[in-house]
């Protein structure tokens, strides 16, 4: 996608007053049970890729090495769930939470299958829709001669088509959380879907969650990149970037080498509250910073810090999502 026609979809966006009819009788929240349902919105795609690369950023590299023939097929490339959203909804409802997933997928074996395995692993599908004109999204994912993930995507796929009365009310009502991330805003259409989604769930009362994972087209310009987020960002109450999203779009210039086994006491400094102020906004309750398996950093109005992380070799192909997001929830 070319950074003009991102912009373009930033300065498009015009929003009316949300109107809701919400009703103010009886109170029934007690009868939704616990725990609280968290809603995923954006895509659920199916990435085709290779397994057995440990993730970068290791504290222990020994570990996964050790662990590398235990991995299911090393060196071949496997079909796995993905995307930000669908592997955020996996992994929080094998975590015994209740989520529901909010996009839509094709009426092809991808989807059917994409479909099945949300069902399966517990994740509430009542607000999937079904394209069937367009196909399920799907992801490839190369390694470059440097070691590298490069991935491709299919387009146009169903995961863009989702309308605005597609938007699942119901699910909304019910949710106290409301997970996306950029992905979703990159498409016209979607972002306008997904400001609406984002737009009701704050009237509703549910807690806006930003994993921002910025795409490859918005690392170019810090500043034309905070104008294409802003909206979403300043919605947002939790935000989650990593430590390299923060630099840029703080203008800060990194010192270290990235993707390397050089553990230089640069990749893992925790910055002031000062630096980050330019970034914060009155609805933000928090700020999360994880630094590949090394630490989370955290920052709020009062108090800010970092904890250490957990480090395991993984025997499960994973492509994206957020770690942190498991730990509110």
């Amino acid at each position: 996608m070319e950074e003009s026609a991102l912009m373009s979809n930033a300065g498009d966006e015009s929003e009316e007053d949300l109107e809701l009819n919400i009703d103010e009788g009886e109170d029934i929240n007690f009868t939704y049970g616990w725990p609280p349902l968290v809603c995923c919105f954006g895509a659920a795609q199916l990435a085709f890729v290779p397994s057995g690369r440990p993730a970068n950023r290791l504290v222990d590299y020994e570990i996964n090495e050790r662990m590398k023939g235990a991995r299911w097929a090393p060196e071949k490339i496997v079909r796995a769930p993905g995307s930000c959203a669908g592997n955020v909804a996996l992994a929080l409802a094998r975590l015994g939470g209740k989520v529901a997933f909010m996009g839509k997928l094709g009426d092809d074996d991808y989807g059917q299958a994409m479909l099945c395995y949300l069902n399966v692993n517990n994740v509430q599908t009542r607000s999937v829709q079904i394209d069937k004109k367009r196909p399920t999204a799907m992801s490839q994912m190369k390694i470059s001669k440097r070691g590298r993930l490069r991935m491709t995507n299919l387009k146009s796929c169903a995961e863009d088509s989702l309308s605005k009365s597609e938007i699942n009310i119901d699910v909304l009502k019910e949710a106290k959380m409301f997970y996306f991330s950029t992905h979703s805003l990159l498409d016209r259409n979607m972002r306008s879907t997904s400001l609406r989604a984002i737009k009701i769930s704050k009237k509703l009362g549910g807690i806006i969650f930003y994993d921002v994972n910025l795409p490859l087209p918005l690392w170019q310009s810090d500043e034309e990149t905070k104008m294409f987020i802003q909206e979403a960002w300043n919605l947002a109450n939790v935000i989650e970037v990593t430590k390299q999203e923060l630099e840029f779009l703080c203008g800060i210039k990194p010192t270290e080498e990235f993707d390397t086994k050089n553990n230089v006491s640069s990749k893992f400094v925790h910055y002031d509250p000062d630096v980050v102020a330019p970034i914060w906004h009155e609805n933000l309750k928090a700020l999360f910073v994880p630094n590949g398996t090394s630490k989370i950093h955290y920052y709020t109005k009062e108090q800010n810090g970092a904890v250490h992380g957990m480090e395991m070799a993984s025997l499960q192909v994973q492509t994206c999502g957020s770690t942190t997001y498991f730990c509110l929830c």
